[in-house]
């Protein structure tokens, strides 16, 4: 009986030890490192505490003033996360109907990747790519860096792929 009672006052213990962390951590608290060494906003060595979650993955920034900016526009910043692994899904069924669906009432989901663009810079300005502005092109996701070029190659492809040195060519 003494152990069991033991045993309980630890687990209790232990409870108010990590409620105590996870208050003083914003909400945060995790057991996890950050996937990154660098600040995706300043280049500078990421310090500990200094991190927020994205996608179910802990993203370290330097300092507070960066955890609210990627915390404002994180699709702004990821894409210079090197160590950033974007979600795949099985199928449009596993997005789309989703609680993180766009509208999950209509189930439309605009920018659905299912792999990581074969390019890391922008077929049209030589800039880092979006990976959230993908388009694909004979069965091969493409990156560029942003909307307006998202457009223009998908209104002429064949215009611009030669840019893109890691495509491959289907062979006839």
């Amino acid at each position: 009986m003494k152990k069991l009672v033991m045993a309980g006052s630890l687990l209790v213990v232990a409870a108010v030890a990590l409620s105590a962390a996870y208050a003083a951590g914003d909400g945060k608290f995790s057991f996890d490192d950050p996937i990154n060494k660098k600040c995706p906003i300043t280049g500078k060595e990421i310090v500990s505490g200094k991190s927020v979650e994205y996608e179910k993955q802990l993203i370290g920034l330097c300092c507070q003033d960066c955890v609210g900016k990627f915390e404002s526009d994180p699709k702004k910043y990821i894409g210079k996360v090197k160590e950033f692994k974007k979600k795949k899904a099985s199928s449009v069924t596993d997005i789309c109907c989703s609680e993180t669906a766009a509208d999950p009432i209509n189930r439309e989901c605009p920018e659905i990747a299912f792999a990581d663009p074969i390019n890391k810079v922008c077929p049209l300005t030589g800039k880092d790519i979006n990976p959230t502005k993908t388009v694909e092109y004979e069965k091969q996701v493409i990156g560029l860096c942003c909307d307006d070029c998202k457009g223009k190659f998908e209104s002429d492809p064949k215009k611009y792929i030669g840019k893109v040195k890691e495509f491959k060519k289907k062979k006839s």
